[in-house]
């Protein structure tokens, strides 16, 4: 019989930064191991393959799962995060070039930023209003009121206005109160 190259196996924190990326590479090179089990004509108990390659804290998630189909969407929903397109068009618009970073480097990187930002085809007028909100939420004097609107998950630009508004006249009327007293010596 034929050796069979076995899966990498998969131990993955889920709260790494890069956990997306790992579940998505593993997944993929496990889905080739279980096609290659499959063409040899190998036994193919996927929920058990599966067990034999993940590590006991992976296991953790989906020690309740009865079925193959059932632990992939728990690990799916475990390590495949909704992203946050306001934040990530933020993190794009606002990414400079480090010193050290060459420009085939940062052009790879605002690649890869782009990814997270879920672009779709839009009409000029959405794209004008996508341009104003960005510049909008960028240039925000408050870092209190452009975190705020960068915690929403989607947003436009009336959403953007109509959320800052209210934190803009407090702060307008804190600068103009401390700045109205005149002070003698």
């Amino acid at each position: 019989m034929e050796k069979v190259l076995k899966a990498e196996r998969f131990s993955q924190d889920a709260n790494s930064p890069v956990a997306i990326k790992e579940w998505q590479f593993w997944y993929r090179t496990f889905n080739n191991y279980l096609d290659v089990i499959q063409t040899l004509g190998l036994p193919l108990d996927k929920l058990n393959i599966l067990l034999g390659n993940i590590d006991r804290t992976v296991y953790d998630y989906i020690e309740h799962c009865d079925t193959y189909e059932e632990a992939i969407r728990t690990l799916e929903n475990v390590y495949v995060k909704p992203t946050n397109e306001i934040f990530a068009r933020h993190l794009l618009s606002s990414r400079r070039q480090k010193l050290d970073e060459s420009i085939d480097q940062f052009l790879q990187v605002l690649h890869e930023l782009s990814k997270d930002c879920n672009f779709q085809p839009v009409t000029a007028e959405v794209y004008k209003e996508d341009a104003i909100q960005d510049a909008f939420i960028n240039s925000l004097e408050s870092n209190p009121i452009r975190q705020r609107l960068l915690e929403n998950r989607t947003l436009d630009l009336q959403d953007a206005y109509s959320q800052a508004r209210p934190y803009s006249k407090e702060c307008y009327c804190l600068c103009t109160a401390r700045f109205s007293h005149t002070y003698y010596d």
